[in-house]
């Protein structure tokens, strides 16, 4: 099935093949991807994962539209003969998303990556001739940071064409659907030693929060946007329970959660975390340009349920794709969608967009003259 968009309700409906494919597909992201575009979005689904019993139980939720397949992205046959299974392909796990990237440009299929390291993305941006010369697309950054952080900032700085700086702060739930992993992933991001010369921490006022302190955190967004926007992006992190985001950045400072971290015991700090009631569901992703002479602008999508949200976001990049697929090559969310057009459209599914600006007056955000990171 080549990648050449069009209606997926005129494609030739071969036994066994979907109009996508969503590897990790029952995991906590993949089935909110594979659900939106099956239930939703009226599109044909291959639920791909190691797991084939997973990936059938899936299946039975929407028998018509979900079709269960095992794949290990470890199988160089398994990655070799994926291309053949749908003409998008949305990567949900992060391993081997190099590899399965290029056998899907290589062959016209395109490629949804939900992957937020750094060394995942680069590696992808890698392959803009193969994508390119395969006639294929693959995007990048599709989640809530990097993905929801890209629109906002891009557009708050078309919003602010003078805008010098954009500074990004993602405030988590942490009793949402994110589960053990993305904790620890995040603990992993908090053992590492903050730059004496970094950003500091700042105070931020956000929808349904209020002002609340967020600290420096390395979302690989502040490396892209600072690439794509051309001006220097900042990015930080704070959770729900504010008691909890000072007592986890108090121990970054004591050195505690480093030390942690050697000693191998991230992981049974986040499968600790996850299962005490410390915080509600509902996040929220905000960025903010200003221009140096008082003039800023914001932009917030607030929701719930991070890996949800998540899914339904690279659902509807999959069905863009498969509908009406953007000029060949590698990008990342925010240059192949309009905020503006794309966000509203979010709504049914509980994000919800909200924009301000100001003039000089009361300042869009304030950041603590301390020398403390």
């Amino acid at each position: 099935m080549p990648g050449t968009g069009g209606d997926p309700g005129a494609r030739e409906r071969r036994p066994g093949v979907g109009d996508v494919a969503v590897v990790g597909g029952y995991g906590a992201v993949g089935r909110a991807v594979s659900l939106t575009l099956a239930r939703r979005l009226g599109v044909r689904v291959v639920v791909a994962g190691r797991d084939e019993r997973r990936a059938q139980d899936l299946a039975r939720l929407a028998p018509e539209a979900l079709i269960p397949r095992r794949f290990d992205v470890d199988r160089a046959e398994d990655v070799e003969r994926l291309p053949e299974q749908a003409a998008v392909v949305v990567m949900c796990v992060e391993r081997g998303n190099e590899a399965v990237a290029r056998a899907c440009l290589e062959r016209g299929v395109h490629v949804v990556d939900v992957g937020a390291s750094e060394p995942t993305l680069a590696a992808i941006e890698r392959l803009g001739a193969v994508a390119r010369h395969g006639g294929a697309t693959a995007v990048l950054s599709v989640g809530l940071a990097p993905g929801l952080t890209n629109l906002l900032a891009r557009r708050c700085v078309d919003r602010l064409p003078s805008a010098t700086s954009v500074d990004v702060t993602v405030l988590l739930g942490l009793s949402g659907d994110h589960g053990p992993d993305s904790l620890r992933w995040t603990l992993e991001n908090l053992a590492g030693p903050a730059a004496p010369s970094g950003p500091r921490r700042a105070r931020v006022a956000l929808p349904d929060f209020g002002v609340r302190t967020a600290y420096p955190f390395p979302f690989s967004d502040q490396h892209t946007l600072t690439r794509t926007l051309g001006i220097p992006v900042t990015t930080r992190v704070c959770f729900d329970s504010a008691a909890v985001t000072a007592a986890l950045f108090g121990l970054r400072r004591a050195g505690v959660v480093r030390s942690l971290h050697r000693a191998g015991a991230t992981r049974l700090l986040a499968a600790a975390t996850s299962r005490l009631p410390l915080g509600g569901d509902r996040f929220v992703v905000h960025a903010a340009a200003g221009d140096g002479s008082g003039v800023a602008t914001w932009a917030a999508v607030t929701g719930r349920q991070e890996c949800r949200a998540t899914g339904v976001l690279a659902a509807h990049v999959a069905d863009l794709l498969l509908r009406r697929p953007p000029p060949a090559g590698v990008r990342h969310i925010d240059e192949v969608v309009d905020a503006a057009a794309f966000l509203p459209a979010l709504r049914p599914y509980g994000l919800a967009l909200q924009e301000g600006s100001s003039g000089g007056g009361r300042p869009w955000r304030d950041v603590i003259p301390s020398s403390r990171r």
